[in-house]
């Protein structure tokens, strides 16, 4: 019985060893894309007024996401973005308007 015990706790550290050598586990998926968390923008957007500091947050963390080329070409929201006063606001936070998408 003890032999037995000994053969399944060895192969038990077999299996966690092979599962450690295989590596990291992948990193979790990024945040989906909400165009909401630019409604701070909404001013800077539609009128041109300077953006505010949250506008600005919110824009750079939504390039980080990857979601401003998401909304450059969506139908729904590249009005918006691809406007003068949105790229204008863009630049004014140091923000690189999505190419390449």
């Amino acid at each position: 019985m003890a032999k037995a015990v000994a053969v399944l706790a060895a192969a038990l550290l077999v299996v966690v060893a092979a599962m450690r050598a295989g590596g990291a586990p992948p990193p979790p998926p990024p945040p989906p894309c909400d165009s909401s968390n630019l409604s701070s923008c909404a001013g800077a957007f539609l009128f041109g007024f300077t953006p505010s500091p949250t506008c600005c947050t919110k824009l750079k963390e939504e390039e980080q996401k990857g979601c401003l080329c998401l909304y450059a070409n969506d139908p729904q929201y590249s009005g918006y973005l691809n406007s003068t006063t949105a790229r204008n606001a863009l630049a004014k936070c140091g923000v690189a308007y999505p190419t390449g998408c």
